[in-house]
């Protein structure tokens, strides 16, 4: 399931009107349907009840529209969250043939604790790592 049909649907779910949605998210009319039948196909039931030119949620858009809720809300949170680091973390893999490893990198690394080598970047690793010419 993706996210932007969801982000579709909740806002159908608040204007109940596919033009109005079209126009806040800035698509065609056409598009806000295609997302919705392509969301009403891949859960396997009707979101909205259609009553001429009025819509409104049925039982099963109104279970989704909670969830909807809840996972638009907690992706926010995520990308407020995750690039909240300053510093690099991680592991750290480097591959190298055995004989680089041995004579060049091995050196380095032992001399490089974790606090310079997160300082550093990789630009300047690479110059330390990189034979001069």
């Amino acid at each position: 399931m993706e996210l932007k049909p969801l982000q579709t649907f909740k806002i159908l779910a608040d204007e109940l009107n596919f033009t109005r949605t079209a126009e806040r998210l800035n698509y065609a009319q056409s598009s806000v349907t295609a997302q919705i039948q392509g969301l009403e196909q891949e859960l396997g039931v009707p979101l909205f009840e259609r009553l001429g030119r009025r819509i409104r949620l049925t039982e099963a858009g109104t279970r989704l529209l909670r969830y909807a809720d809840e996972i638009l809300r907690l992706t926010d949170e995520a990308l407020l969250a995750v690039p909240g680091q300053e510093e690099p973390s991680g592991t750290l893999t480097i591959g190298a043939v055995e004989s680089l490893c041995t004579y060049r990198l091995a050196p380095i690394l032992m001399e490089t604790n974790d606090s310079e080598m997160a300082s550093r970047g990789s630009s300047s690793l690479v110059s330390i790592i990189k034979p001069s010419a």
